[in-house]
């Protein structure tokens, strides 16, 4: 009985020391946050998080990977309009927070069901995640016209 406590502890030591082991490593990406349609003071928080995330650690850098969805508040979307969404997200980290451009990434990741952005942390010399749409373009109906990113800024 004695021999099976010590293998059980012995396995949930080893479990743990390479959990910890895992989350210092340098090159490690971690996803830090994901999110959908939310309100702008939501979405700002979360950024602001980020922000102070990156601040601690100017070795790292944000990758803000978004996804466009088949509908946008219940519209057919236009083509454009996840990415001018995507792009106050970089604004405000940039202007708003004092975050350097060259720290913030935006990747266009395809299509999902709904518009959602996954928002990464790297290390310098880390690879870039890579995105996972989960429906093709093919498969995107779109409205006519362009989005204007005038409407897609927050008005705080």
């Amino acid at each position: 009985m004695k021999l099976i406590k010590k293998f059980r502890v012995g396995v949930v030591l080893m479990v743990f020391a390479i959990c910890v082991s895992g989350w210092a490593l340098p090159h490690d990406t971690l996803k830090f946050d994901y999110f959908g349609d939310i309100k702008c003071e939501d979405e700002m928080a979360r950024l602001d998080n980020l922000a102070v995330n990156l601040h601690s650690a100017p070795d790292r850098k944000a990758v803000i990977i978004f996804y466009g969805g088949r509908r946008f508040r219940g519209r057919l979307p236009q083509r454009g309009e996840a990415a001018a969404r995507a792009a106050r997200l970089r604004t405000y980290l940039v202007q708003r927070r004092g975050i350097p451009s060259d720290r913030v990434v935006l990747i266009d990741g395809g299509y999902a069901e709904e518009w959602h952005a996954e928002v990464w942390v790297i290390p310098a010399g880390a690879t870039m995640p890579s995105p996972q749409p989960t429906i093709p373009v093919e498969k995107i109906r779109f409205r006519k016209g362009k989005p204007n990113p005038r409407n897609y800024e927050c008005q705080i």
